[in-house]
């Protein structure tokens, strides 16, 4: 049975006040604001981490599974990555000229991802995949492009949601049509719609649900049968799955690829990836520029990183880690008899929570959410194993997800679940 803190949000609070006033919406990220988690009960500002553990602005301490939103593969502080970039530091952080280290990183990520002909960096994920898309229309000639559910911030994504659609383009909304993970048909029915215009389908390989036999070739198939490119965006796979991302491990290589967070470990990062023959092609018409592209830091991180992945023996350890966590969450929840689920692979998990009629709110997310927070596990939108997460740390969580799940099951028999929040619940961001 775990303990919960005897916590102070004190000194979160008071900057959470004053960002108000210096920063527009509060924060830099939607996914890191009070909205997305529980206001009045997790902390909002971080003040330190070392490997899988960080200590808010007030000092307590939690054991982390959101990793930074997903970039933190071997954990704060690790000693190789962090070495390389101190070592950088001493040398010079970016320079007038183009620098070795873009040479040498690109070349590993030429040899171990298999849709990297040639390669672009970039400092985010909505950098590499506005630049994945720009490249997929110049190299068709078309305007329309299919995506799956997330794919960044830029005005050619954004335009397919509904909300905070304010300085979108009216027109934009025309050229930008969503699609539901694994199902084809509508992918189908989309070409049919826009023959011969369709520049793109961008999805991510896989997210939570498992893709269904021979969905992913099929899609390529069918992108390919219509003179349309297939676009994994793995700015979250990406290094999770392995070396190669998701592509590797599902064996489907797509025209193009986009790759950020974990590629550094926590410096800022990006990629677009791509067929050595649709790079050259569009090289003499596409527009992709940016200064900090070749900043070395993050490059010195990033081939530090390879390095720590080329052996297997990182990615082997952040599965069963995660396994081993999935396993004994499902069996808790089982015994506890409550409807929550760890859904997804080892490597990138998610709960899935639902009340006894199997219907979703995020009511339930949040309490399960402010309980695990109070006894000291933060959690985000997905659970992210890393490299340096410790047996210790594995069970400690788990005695924690016992008590919430206690919690949880307490709150849907009472049939008033609302009135166990102590805080604000979570809200969605965008959709």
């Amino acid at each position: 049975m775990s303990a919960i803190l005897n916590r102070k949000l004190d000194r979160s609070n008071e900057l959470w006040a004053e960002a108000q006033d210096t920063i527009l919406s509060g924060c830099q990220l939607y996914s890191k604001g009070t909205e997305t988690h529980i206001k009045g009960v997790s902390p909002i500002y971080i003040d330190r981490g070392k490997d899988a553990h960080v200590w808010d602005v007030d000092g307590t301490e939690y054991i982390d599974y959101d990793m930074g939103m997903g970039p933190v593969l071997l954990g704060y502080q690790y000693k190789a990555v962090d070495d390389a970039v101190v070592a950088q530091l001493r040398r010079g952080m970016g320079y007038s000229l183009v620098a070795p280290e873009e040479v040498e990183y690109a070349k590993l990520c030429v040899k171990h991802i298999p849709s990297a002909g040639k390669v672009r960096f970039l400092k985010t994920g909505s950098g590499a995949t506005e630049a994945a898309v720009r490249i997929a229309r110049a190299y068709t000639g078309r305007r329309h492009v299919l995506r799956g559910k997330y794919h960044g911030w830029h005005e050619w994504t954004t335009a397919a949601e509904h909300d905070r659609q304010g300085g979108v383009l009216p027109e934009s909304h025309s050229y930008i049509h969503k699609f539901d993970y694994n199902d084809l048909e509508q992918v189908r029915d989309y070409f049919k719609k826009y023959p011969d215009d369709i520049a793109a389908v961008i999805t991510e390989a896989v997210e939570h649900e498992a893709p269904q036999e021979h969905y992913l070739e099929d899609l390529k198939t069918l992108c390919h049968e219509h003179g349309a490119l297939l676009i994994f965006d793995e700015i979250v796979n990406g290094f999770h799955f392995g070396i190669g991302g998701a592509q590797a491990y599902f064996g489907v290589t797509p025209d193009l690829s986009t790759f950020g967070k974990a590629m550094a470990n926590g410096m800022p990062l990006a990629m677009v990836a791509g067929r050595k023959d649709i790079m050259e092609d569009v090289d003499p018409k596409v527009f992709i520029s940016t200064t900090f592209g070749g900043e070395c830091l993050s490059l010195a991180a990033g081939i530090a990183v390879m390095k720590e992945l080329e052996s297997g023996e990182v990615t082997k350890a952040i599965w069963a880690k995660g396994k081993y966590l999935q396993d004994n969450f499902r069996k808790l929840a089982k015994d506890i008899g409550v409807p929550i689920d760890l859904i997804g692979y080892p490597c990138r998990m998610n709960f899935d929570y639902t009340d006894y009629e199997g219907r979703h709110d995020w009511l339930y997310n949040s309490i399960f959410m402010q309980e695990s927070v109070k006894r000291g596990v933060l959690l985000g939108w997905n659970v992210f194993p890393c490299y340096t997460h410790t047996q210790e740390d594995l069970d400690f969580s788990l005695s924690v997800f016992e008590d919430a799940m206690k919690v949880y099951r307490t709150a849907l028999r009472s049939g008033h679940p609302e009135t166990y929040m102590e805080g604000t619940p979570l809200k969605i961001v965008l959709g």
